[in-house]
């Protein structure tokens, strides 16, 4: 019998990382931990990273010294912000030191991840300028002005900085730097071709202008699998009063795996005074890395005496 050939570690990753910028973090999670155990160092960042988020702290930065170890330099920076929160600030500053010259090399790249990274390691350093200088770099290799390529035929080449990550992650590096009037060109070129991610950031953006085009985009996100457009759509139904509507996407949003969907049905079941239910999902979030789920969930057996 024919069995398909076996994945490589990077491949693992990369599979794990579409999924959890999709928001199906349980399916992630047991990628990333075959690709770390792999030695492949984005792995291990992604699972550091994971790890903290869901409360093992220890464990992730375990993962993410790995990382570093392994020449990932946004390793380097998010084990920066865990010694910022600690107060080891001299230690901070050796990690963010570590991490900039290859979040630099990287963003000059291309990688617009990367470019958000630095351009954040600059602010966060009282650096203006240098944060500036990241964003101005961004744009001139897109090309020039977003609204004259988005318009008049004029076309980005593929292969150099025409393609959807790059338009999506040019747009996430404008709004960051609080220019998300420009941003929302690129997420608009994005989503047009297709990417989910820009459909689910211009819905963001646009519904938050008060324009009815957000809904459509953040729906069609949702119909492509995006759980965090699920969710946001359940958050914008709850506003309104239609508790259907909104338990109907966090149901669909659970079952892709996003253990913040599970945390709100959790939520739900218990104002509805369905204990058993608010528990099993309060277990599932747990189970798939949301630290708030499992506190949650003892104290909901508390309550009740377990």
């Amino acid at each position: 019998m024919f069995h398909g050939r076996r994945r490589s570690a990077e491949e693992l990753y990369l599979e794990g990382r579409r999924l959890d910028l999709l928001g199906h973090e349980r399916p992630a999670l047991p990628l990333f931990e075959q690709a770390a155990e792999a030695g492949y160092g984005p792995a291990c960042n992604e699972l550091g990273k994971q790890r903290i988020r869901a409360g093992k702290t220890i464990d992730g930065l375990q993962w993410l010294r790995k990382a570093v170890d392994a020449g990932v330099p946004e390793a380097a920076l998010n084990l920066a912000a865990v010694h910022t929160r600690r107060g080891q600030l001299a230690k901070a500053e050796e990690f963010r030191a570590k991490a900039e010259p290859g979040l630099r090399a990287a963003a000059d790249d291309g990688d617009m991840t990367a470019a958000l990274a630095l351009r954040r390691l600059y602010r966060d350093s009282g650096e203006s300028e240098k944060a500036a200088e990241v964003v101005a770099r961004a744009e001139a290799r897109a090309g020039g002005n977003a609204g004259t390529q988005a318009g008049g035929g004029g076309a980005l080449r593929a292969g150099d900085s025409g393609e959807p990550d790059f338009w999506c992650g040019l747009g996430a590096l404008l709004d960051d730097a609080g220019r998300p009037e420009e941003a929302e060109p690129w997420w608009r070129r994005g989503a047009e071709a297709g990417h989910v991610e820009s459909m689910y950031l211009l819905g963001l953006l646009l519904h938050d202008q008060r324009n009815d085009d957000g809904l459509r985009w953040l729906e069609r996100a949702a119909r492509k699998g995006n759980a965090y457009a699920m969710g946001s759509l359940a958050q914008l139904a709850l506003a309104t009063g239609d508790e259907r509507t909104a338990e109907k996407w966090l149901r669909k949003a659970a079952k892709a795996g996003f253990s913040g969907a599970m945390n709100n049905l959790a939520v739900l079941a218990k104002e509805r005074g369905e204990r058993a239910e608010a528990e099993r999902w309060y277990q599932q979030a747990a189970e798939a890395g949301d630290a708030q789920a499992e506190h949650d969930l003892q104290a909901l057996r508390e309550e009740a005496g377990v």
